[in-house]
């Protein structure tokens, strides 16, 4: 009766390290997400400010430009395109500043969970321990052998 016990307790020990792991990946996962979505926003606010370079130097606001819009492309003025392009690159730098925000949560998020659990990711924490013990090693070559 006792080693059945056991055996069941093992397995919902398994089972509870499996959901242990499953959040885990699940909240490295988001943080990518949101990491992946900030490098992307950055590229579109530098496009944002290359264009809007350009449009400075043109000294008639008048001038015609072209601008595309929902995959149709629309002609429009200077006049007309700057103050879009210069709302839109505020808009996206607010966005980066606040998704840049949750990044940092999602970051302590994650390593809380990990020092809760007691979760280590295979070599995470092998340069610190290099470092305390002050050991010059023969540099790795990432490959992990049985």
């Amino acid at each position: 009766l006792r080693s059945s016990w056991t055996i069941s307790s093992g397995i919902n020990a398994e089972y509870g390290q499996e959901v242990i792991l499953q959040q885990f990946n699940k909240l490295r996962q988001e943080q990518r997400m949101i990491a992946q979505k900030v490098s992307e926003l950055k590229v579109d606010e530098s496009e944002h400010k290359l264009v809007l370079d350009a449009l400075n130097e043109v000294k008639d606001p008048n001038r015609k430009c072209y601008q595309l819009v929902g995959g149709v492309l629309v002609e429009r003025t200077v006049q007309q395109v700057k103050p879009n392009l210069q709302n839109n690159s505020s808009k996206i730098t607010s966005l980066i500043t606040s998704l840049d925000k949750s990044l940092e949560v999602k970051a302590k998020e994650l390593m809380d969970y990990k020092e809760k659990h007691g979760i280590k990711v295979k070599g995470e924490d092998a340069p610190e321990k290099d470092k305390k013990d002050g050991a010059a090693k023969p540099a790795s070559s990432g490959v992990l052998v049985n």
